[in-house]
């Protein structure tokens, strides 16, 4: 906008207006029960061409994905004290993260395999395309080869005329996903606030309808009552 419309204005003026830069978050993709001295970040990196041609990228992703390998780089830790893989090994999971937000699941995962937890974990995880997008494919297909996890579904919303994501996948599978939340499952959703969360949600809330016997009101209810009973937990930003 400024470029557009340029305006004179000294350095102390742009201090007043313009607000504190925010500290960026990252969800841990690791489980210091794998490795204690290692944390794993997944970080999709920010660069793009603005209306005007020029080059713009992020504030930190290109910064961690060109530093040197002994640059260093202050952080800290904030805590998400529900966000975590169930305590009792016998609870099963659904996680719900698509592109970057299946970052915590990797975690969870590597978790309840060093513990040997053998309840059933189910992972949702979309992306545009499959050659280029599918994120962590080694490690998930070696969850699924020793048993850790036991459904993976994808959606890649570019790889086909009809866009499909993850809350459409979802719905297809509805009567399983709803057979696990009877079952006591702890639901997970990590990612986009902005669009992905909320259909999510409201496609949790379809399935209560379809595959529960509720009516729209009752069902709000109930994922209301997951969340209070810390069974449906979202890390969303």
């Amino acid at each position: 906008m400024i470029a557009e419309h340029p305006v004179r204005a000294g350095a102390q003026e742009w201090a007043d207006v313009l607000g504190r830069l925010q500290p960026r978050l990252y969800s841990i993709s690791s489980s210091p029960l794998t490795d204690p001295h290692r944390v794993s970040l997944t970080v999709s990196v920010v660069r793009y061409e603005n209306l005007r041609g020029r080059s713009r990228k992020g504030v930190c992703s290109p910064f961690l994905a060109d530093a040197e390998q002994d640059a260093v780089v202050p952080v800290s830790v904030r805590r998400a004290a529900h966000f975590r893989p169930p305590a009792d090994p016998g609870t099963p999971m659904v996680m719900i993260g698509p592109g970057t937000g299946v970052a915590p699941f990797l975690g969870f995962l590597e978790e309840r395999r060093a513990l040997g937890h053998r309840a059933p974990n189910w992972l949702f995880f979309g992306e545009q395309h499959r050659a280029t997008d599918f994120l962590y494919e080694e490690e998930l297909t070696a969850f699924l080869a020793d048993g850790t996890l036991d459904r993976l579904d994808t959606a890649f919303s570019r790889d086909q005329r009809a866009k499909i994501y993850v809350q459409d996948r979802m719905r297809e599978h509805g009567p399983q996903l709803w057979s696990r939340l009877r079952s006591g499952a702890h639901l997970y959703v990590c990612g986009d606030a902005a669009r992905m969360a909320k259909d999510v949600d409201r496609a949790l809330r379809d399935i209560a309808v379809a595959h529960g016997g509720h009516d729209q009101e009752s069902a709000a209810a109930y994922v209301k009552q997951l969340a209070a009973e810390k069974r449906y937990v979202r890390d969303v930003y």
